[in-house]
């Protein structure tokens, strides 16, 4: 995973998530005489025909969704599309869009339950530092969603339901994001995007039929607004959203939707004139400063050097390693991580570790080559780091380091 694919795919979100601040702030207040279910429905459809041609382009791909994925994309339209749109339509309808401030700040949950999906489901593991910019980030959250961050009157005086579609609607995005991310695996961004809201469509079918008899009243300005919400938050934010997703961890891409409470303040500052307090501003420099920590800790890590002899004790433990010099891992974060080893022009995927080697109780940089066999001892290797997996750990028994590493192989076997 490249550097450029990284800043790439975030901005990305980044920009799906300025879009959906707009949609927050300008355009769907414009809707509010409408019912939410029918606008989610109308909206959806409008956007399942502008994506229609993706799904006719990449048609061949359905056969190579499996029977999980497809489970994951019903997930994703069901929750992303058609629960989470409602539940935040809902939850703005009930505000009257007079303090929409609770509504944002609740959804600022987004991100812990799509880390910690991510974290069962994708099996996504990050260094320490990751868990201390997410919080930071959610912090600056906080303090942009309110003027004043110490006055908190008004989360007690939200009715519980206004905060329970905002809860749901933070949950449902959250989960959508992670099985987003898996339903991306070997499928167009814009399949995907065509699927969900071609999904969506379906599924809020029913609960919008009963609406069906005020179509004739929907005015023409409310139907612009639909239309300009298909070209800017809906169809088209999506497949950008997509785009940033296949590029970047679903962790990394929920934080970078945190973008949207400080782009939300800015649209509020320019369309309703409401002026950033010095804590807002100072709450979007922390947000802004964390997301971009976040992503330079994301970053692909290349490392090149000769292999060095070693003890060979690996093998004991059921992993024969390639030992490198320890002055080679510069700033790479502790762990192990999934990688791609260039040797002779040849690429494999391997497993490699900076951090306490159990067996010499000193630090080291080793790599594991998966399904090779052969001396490697002096040559020059290229080391690409792709995935983090977990953090560095202890063994006082080489038997507790080999089922460790049985269990580091079956974690990269998907």
């Amino acid at each position: 995973m490249s550097k450029n694919k990284i800043f790439i795919g975030s901005l990305a979100v980044i920009i799906a998530a300025l879009l959906w601040s707009l949609d927050g702030t300008f355009l769907r207040p414009q809707l509010y005489a409408l019912p939410s279910v029918l606008v989610v429905f109308l909206e959806h459809t409008l956007g399942f025909i502008v994506l229609l041609p993706f799904l006719i382009y990449f048609r061949s791909e359905l056969k190579l969704i499996t029977r999980k994925q497809w489970l994951t994309i019903f997930w994703v339209a069901l929750f992303g599309g058609a629960l989470g749109t409602t539940f935040m339509t809902k939850a703005l309808f009930l505000t009257g869009f007079k303090d929409i401030s609770i509504v944002i700040l609740l959804q600022k949950f987004q991100p812990i339950f799509a880390i910690t999906l991510s974290v069962i489901f994708l099996r996504e593991r990050f260094p320490r530092r990751f868990y201390l910019y997410a919080i930071l980030a959610i912090i600056g959250g906080y303090f942009v969603t309110f003027k004043n961050p110490l006055a908190i009157s008004s989360v007690a005086s939200t009715t519980w339901v206004i905060a329970l579609f905002s809860l749901l609607a933070a949950f449902s995005w959250g989960s959508s994001t992670t099985f987003g991310k898996y339903s991306l695996k070997n499928i167009h961004y814009g399949l995907l995007a065509a699927l969900r809201f071609g999904l969506t469509v379906l599924i809020m079918f029913l609960p919008a039929l009963s609406y069906f008899s005020i179509l004739p009243a929907v005015s023409g300005k409310e139907w612009t607004t639909l239309v300009i919400i298909v070209f800017t938050s809906g169809a088209f934010a999506m497949y950008l959203y997509y785009y940033g997703l296949k590029k970047i961890p679903a962790s990394l891409a929920t934080l970078c939707e945190l973008a949207w409470p400080v782009s939300a303040v800015i649209f509020d500052y320019f369309l309703n004139h409401n002026v950033l307090s010095a804590t807002q501003i100072i709450g979007g420099l922390i947000l802004i400063a964390s997301v971009y920590r976040v992503t330079l800790l994301n970053r692909s890590f290349t490392i090149m050097g000769k292999v060095l002899p070693g003890f060979s004790r690996g093998e004991e433990a059921g992993a024969k390693t390639a030992n490198l010099d320890i002055s080679l891992a510069g700033k790479l974060p502790q762990g192990l991580y999934l990688v791609d080893v260039i040797s002779d022009d040849q690429k494999y995927k391997g497993l490699f570790y900076y951090g306490r080697n159990s067996l010499s109780n000193e630090d080291c940089l080793e790599v594991h080559f998966l399904d090779f066999s052969g001396d490697i001892y002096g040559k020059n290797i290229t080391v690409i780091t792709e995935r983090y997996l977990r953090l560095p750990k202890r063994f006082e028994l080489i038997e507790d380091l080999a089922r460790q590493i049985k269990k580091d192989l079956e974690l990269v076997k998907d």
